[in-house]
């Protein structure tokens, strides 16, 4: 029978591990979320993985040969507990899986109370305070401005958490 197993990746290395893994005819998945960042002038938004530096496999352990996930490009290891490898319950990578979309996975930085800088528009540069997640998409943002509080509410992909 086929479970989830965990994959420990080398830094920054998820995407080429899942793509060689997937090549050896793995069942992979890697959960991520859309982040928005300024660069050179221009704001992008990049696919970044959920749990860096990991990410999973089905497999059969009595019948797949999984030694050679170790081999893997971009792999530094299977999980495991000596020679045992403990899985993953199913409902934890099922619930990943149902929820992981484009839209759906929100920076794990941006908790509400949490410092945020718009990268764009009006308010380019301007920090405020994470106040509410509205919907999947919006998120409304505390302003001090002309030495009042206001609120305003922009897209999750116009701001980023101030470290």
């Amino acid at each position: 029978m086929k479970k989830w197993y965990v994959v420990n990746t080398q830094t920054n290395q998820e995407n080429r591990a899942e793509i060689n893994l997937i090549r050896q005819g793995y069942q992979v998945f890697l959960p991520f979320f859309m982040k928005s960042r300024k660069h050179a002038r221009k704001i992008d938004v990049v696919k970044r993985a959920l749990f860096p530096g990991y990410l999973f496999v089905k497999l059969d352990t009595e019948v797949d040969s999984w030694n050679s996930i170790n081999n893997t490009y971009g792999v530094r290891r299977l999980i495991s507990n000596g020679h045992r490898l403990p899985s993953l319950p199913d409902q934890f990578v099922a619930s990943l899986k149902d929820t992981n979309t484009l839209q759906d996975h929100i920076d794990p930085d941006l908790q509400l109370g949490a410092k945020v800088k718009f990268l764009s528009g009006p308010f380019t540069d301007v920090i405020g305070t994470l106040s509410q997640m509205v919907d999947k998409e919006r998120i409304t943002v505390l302003l001090n401005l002309l030495g009042r509080e206001v609120k305003t509410t922009t897209s999750y992909l116009d701001v980023t958490p101030v470290t």
